[in-house]
């Protein structure tokens, strides 16, 4: 059943078994892997059945630098399905050294071991519809060339692995009608949860108080009570709850908010490929009609060698916003992205409007270009049911730019705490403090030196920097979107993070997160199919442990 939380009593308190509270990714497939569990759930959403409306203003916070991270109300979304609404689809795994405790990775380790993540990998493929649990070229793109670089061998740099993408899937619209037809799951749609009450031992939480933005309250009593509202939003909630625990609620060791990770990504070299090597740099089809990408990785062995985080690095395009890769399609796109998307705009300057005069010429001069390439782009980006994730044009001159992801450090002083200012609701809203380390800096710098000489030393490819300090260019680049990693981490001691190995708020009974709060390390792979993974291996806790909840 979906229903507004409008139609909920003012006053009233609703008993259940399971409160779920958010229903993007971790949230809805949680609830669906509930179903006929002969458990009573309850699945609360802030925003609405198709859009966020006045609950995306709940979102807003304070950024302590603004050229690292977004607003918080720019890269979150508030409705049935939360960011699913909005993301991109690209879906990887965490490698087993990102589960490792690395002597040169202050507060690393998870305590799980690799093998315990994939059958719930094998499982969150089915939600996130991105075809097989295959990364490897080898497996997936049979019928595809046998190499992504002509010529070159894994050594210490990986050519061989593959990246998914979802189509990309929006659990709102794809799991709608199986949540309405749920019987035992009630989603309450215009339901915010805004403080947690605990027992006077702090061992239980008790109650959730709910508001909606039509000034109703009401509260929900579960048995067990499981925060899947994105890894800020968790935060701020647990921090928010004071009653009994005067820090907030999994505070007991100073690592609530502490540790925030998102990735850090962008482009700072550039590889001249021989002009007869045939690379594949763009997208292709595996067998169940699922777009995959090639990219370049680092080997486990090379990153205990030498030290380094993790990294994936794709081959790219001419940068989007760059007038001088001269391309009509390219500039479109350009225009195109900062029409749709203005919070990734570029930056308020002298020379903003010279800089779209410049790919408005492009766009002139390439016409012919543009007439012939956009139906087809169209068609495979719009009109499909899977989508192409991005334009990509294969380069006359066979340069590339890298595009790098990569994993950060958990450092204790990049963090998100309370501010002082309060939203509509009464809740203190968030004040971000992401910090980039010199560690991530300088990891970044040498994974790229690396990657140069891996290419020259097999006569594949010769990289060059875009400038004379790599260092500077990287410290330029700000977080990737909506990645929120860290800031409830999973740890064996309640001395080391917010939640045990069950994803259980360490001292408490009963009360769960399902989030990307909780992976101690962020990896060099976007979050998406690991938060899934994640929220199904907790529903087989839950369900394992229906008797003695709560």
């Amino acid at each position: 059943m979906i229903h507004s939380a409008r139609r909920i009593a003012d006053g009233a308190t609703l008993e259940c078994d399971v409160c779920i509270v958010g229903a993007g990714a971790a949230g809805i497939t949680l609830a669906l892997e509930l179903i006929d569990s002969g458990l009573d759930v309850v699945l609360l959403e802030a925003g609405g059945v198709r859009r966020a409306g006045r609950a995306q203003e709940l979102y807003r916070g304070e950024v302590v630098d603004p050229g690292r991270h977004l607003p918080p109300d720019r890269d979150r979304w508030r409705q049935l399905g939360g960011t699913t609404a909005i993301w991109g689809g690209r879906c990887l795994p965490y490698d087993p050294i990102d589960l490792e405790a690395r002597p040169w990775v202050p507060h690393s380790g998870w305590p799980l071991e690799p093998a315990e993540l994939d059958p719930y990998y094998r499982r969150a493929h089915h939600y996130l519809q991105c075809g097989a649990y295959a990364y490897t070229a080898a497996e997936a793109l049979r019928d595809g060339p046998p190499q992504m670089i002509p010529g070159f061998a894994d050594h210490e740099l990986l050519a061989s692995t593959i990246e998914r993408w979802s189509p990309p899937t929006h659990f709102g619209k794809v799991y709608r009608r199986r949540l309405a037809e749920a019987r035992n799951v009630r989603v309450l749609v215009g339901a915010v949860g805004v403080e947690i009450d605990a027992s006077p031992d702090g061992r239980r939480a008790t109650l959730l108080h709910v508001a909606t933005l039509r000034g109703r309250r009401f509260r929900v009593a579960p048995r067990a009570l499981v925060l899947s509202g994105g890894g800020l939003e968790v935060t701020r909630l647990l921090l928010a709850s004071t009653k009994v625990h005067p820090t907030g609620i999994g505070n007991h060791s100073d690592w609530l908010g502490r540790g925030y990770m998102c990735h850090v990504s962008g482009s700072i070299a550039r590889v001249q490929f021989p002009p007869e090597a045939d690379v594949v740099f763009g997208y292709e089809i595996d067998a169940d009609g699922v777009y995959c990408r090639r990219r370049l990785t680092i080997s486990a062995e090379a990153q205990r060698r030498h030290r380094l985080l993790n990294v994936h690095v794709l081959l790219d395009r001419p940068l989007l916003h760059d007038p001088d890769h001269g391309s009509g399609m390219l500039s479109l796109a350009f225009i195109a992205k900062t029409l749709m998307q203005p919070w990734q705009n570029v930056q308020p300057g002298s020379g903003k409007y010279a800089l779209y005069w410049r790919h408005f010429v492009n766009v002139i001069s390439g016409s012919p270009e543009v007439l012939m390439a956009l139906p087809r782009w169209s068609r495979q980006r719009f009109l499909q049911d899977r989508r192409m994730p991005s334009l990509m044009l294969k380069s006359r001159s066979n340069t590339y730019h890298l595009y790098y992801h990569t994993e950060q450090v958990p450092s204790r002083e990049s963090r998100v705490t309370l501010g002082s200012e309060r939203d509509a609701l009464g809740m203190p809203r968030l004040r971000i403090d992401f910090r980039v380390t010199d560690q991530d800096v300088d990891a970044i710098v040498r994974a790229h030196e690396l990657i140069g000489r891996e290419l020259e030393s097999q006569g594949c490819g010769k990289l060059q920097f875009d400038d004379s300090d790599p260092h500077a260019l990287v410290r330029r680049h700000s977080a990737v979107l909506g990645h929120h990693i860290g800031t409830t981490r999973m740890s064996a001691s309640p001395e080391d993070g917010v939640v045990d190995p069950d994803c259980r708020v360490h001292g408490t009974t009963n009360l769960f997160v399902a989030s990307s709060s909780v992976f101690p390390a962020s990896s060099q792979a976007n979050p998406t199919l690991t938060i899934v993974a994640m929220a199904i291996r907790l529903a087989d806790h839950l369900k394992a442990k229906a008797a003695s909840l709560g």
